[in-house]
């Protein structure tokens, strides 16, 4: 069809293939316009690279960061990075280094003698560098004598993989574009093991030394603030684009990795245009304190968002400990070194003394290594001292969630049936607690959902078949089918490496089980 353009002023929309006014825009990122379908259309190639639901905007405070350029809703990408570097991390037992996985010293790449788990893997790319700066440096192989332990020789691994980035400009830029903090681990210290395990490792035992002291120390810097940890390889990697996502204890995104290690990026909730995309550098189901902790040593700075200022965490009081004179909840003070003290009857604990507490607590908890009645022991005590949903109390629930599922197949029919419904009771517990602090889409929360759903198809199958169309007991074929359809909306999005992608493949064999089940419902 023709094509019927007019100049516009400057500060109108204009279309990306002419420059004249433009009222159509991209529906993918409805930030670049069109003035007609045509032109969208010959725009796409060019403009399918850089078309994104987001937009990179930059703040005194915050640095860069990302901005939704349209409302999301709940499971759509947000982003697909490829990771610019991939490596082992810092702190790890001996691996292969070229697919990660653990070894035992039987293989070794022919060329420079670091540790592989096969021949094969010796031919992998991202091995290239330290291969190459060995050979070429050191002049005979290395040798690893220490397997299935922490191996310091291994922190060498990434940061070389980052310095071979040199040979390719616009990567380099990428990289040494990303926040290191430098001044502030050289305050802390940091530094100072940077040069004894990497630096001085490399020097002396790789025999290389062509860098720049202070571009190793950016990219060890690099490395601890915006690497990514990739569960089932055991990977860390860096991504240009995913770097840019701000911190949140209460995260609207979630994070994910395909077979290639891109890093994906979903929306857990609905995000409206204009609001920060999210995702969070720490452990969301650990307490302020230990969170706090966690970013300011390792990530230099203290989070301030909505969760971190309440006291009570959402009203979860996933800190609190009871108060002893009242039975009401003292939630913990923010202030550093203050004491707590109860809202209801103005009782106060010292901080030394909650301190202790939760110290004492903490040990008991450490301890429990797995054991279900000792488990079920702490709960019964803690409940005195520790709020209902205090985070060693929801770590136990938990763990006794997977505890009891692996005893439930080994029970008598009557014990299984009690150990089904106390697994039920802790995991919707957790569930309310997760939808608070991880809310959306979150693993963890479709992992439970799972566990509690299988747990009522279990009692629905243990009925007798006279009795499992009664209305009675069809509640039960409703909760589960429910709850794993949850769950596999939720882990269908996880990458197939890990093994919440195979619980999402459970739950749609058992969702076809259930369907045929409420089918021979019908029929009677």
């Amino acid at each position: 069809m023709g094509l019927s353009c007019q100049p516009t002023p400057e500060d109108e929309a204009v279309c990306a293939v002419c420059g004249v006014t433009a009222s159509q825009r991209c529906g993918r990122c409805h930030v670049t316009h069109y003035c007609n379908r045509e032109h969208q259309r010959q725009h796409w190639q060019q403009h399918k690279k850089l078309c994104n639901p987001y937009v990179v905007a930059e703040s005194s405070t915050l640095g860069r960061h990302i901005l939704a350029s349209r409302d999301l809703q709940p499971g759509e990408i947000i982003l697909k990075d490829p990771p610019l570097v991939l490596g082992p991390r810092q702190v790890t037992v001996a691996v292969c280094v070229g697919c990660n996985s653990p070894v035992d010293g039987t293989s070794q790449c022919p060329l420079c003698g670091w540790p592989m788990c096969s021949p094969e893997c010796s031919l992998v790319e991202r091995h290239l560098p330290e291969c190459q700066y060995t050979q070429q440096n050191r002049r005979s192989k290395v040798v690893i004598t220490e397997f299935f332990v922490l191996n310091a020789m291994y922190e060498c691994i990434t940061p070389l993989r980052c310095l071979a980035l040199r040979k390719d400009a616009k990567r380099w830029q990428t990289l040494m574009a990303m926040e290191s903090h430098i001044e502030e681990r050289k305050q802390s210290k940091a530094t100072d093991l940077d040069k004894s395990n990497v630096i001085d490792f490399i020097r002396g035992y790789l025999k290389y030394n062509d860098f720049n002291y202070e571009d190793l120390y950016r990219i060890c810097g690099i490395l601890e603030v915006n690497g990514f940890e990739i569960p089932g390889p055991n990977l860390v990697g860096l991504y240009g684009k995913a770097c840019l996502l701000e911190h949140s204890c209460v995260a609207n995104s979630t994070r994910t990795f395909d077979a290639e290690m891109n890093v994906i990026v979903r929306a857990a909730v609905a995000i409206k245009k204009g609001d920060h995309i999210s995702t969070s550098y720490t452990d969301p189901m650990w307490g302020t304190a230990s969170r706090q902790q966690h970013l300011t040593t390792t990530k230099y700075f203290a989070c301030r968002c909505v969760r971190c200022s309440d006291p009570t965490e959402l009203g979860t009081h996933f800190g609190s400990l009871k108060c002893s004179q009242c039975g009401g909840l003292i939630p913990p003070n923010l202030t550093p070194d203050s004491n707590w003290s109860c809202p209801s009857c103005e009782a106060i604990i010292p901080h030394a003394d909650a301190e202790e507490i939760l110290r004492v607590w903490g040990t008991k908890l450490t301890s429990l290594r797995g054991n279900i009645s000792e488990s079920e022991h702490f709960l019964e005590l803690s409940k005195e001292i520790l709020a209902e949903n205090h985070h060693y109390r929801v770590d136990v629930k938990l763990a006794l969630v997977q505890l009891l599922g692996a005893q439930i197949d080994s029970s008598s029919k009557s014990d299984a049936e009690k150990l089904l419904k106390r697994k039920i009771q802790l995991g919707k517990e957790s569930i309310d607690i997760i939808d608070a602090l991880l809310p959306g889409l979150a693993r963890l929360r479709g992992m439970v959902q799972f566990e509690v759903g299988t747990s009522f198809f279990e009692l629905y199958k243990m009925q007798d078949k006279q009795h499992r169309s009664s209305p009675q007991v069809l509640p039960l074929l409703q909760e589960a089918c429910t709850r794993l359809q949850d769950a596999h909306t939720i882990l269908a999005m996880e990458s197939p490496l890990q093994e919440e992608y195979k619980m999402a493949r459970q739950a749609a064999a058992l969702l076809t089980m259930i369907k045929q089940a409420f089918k021979k419902c019908k029929r009677k």
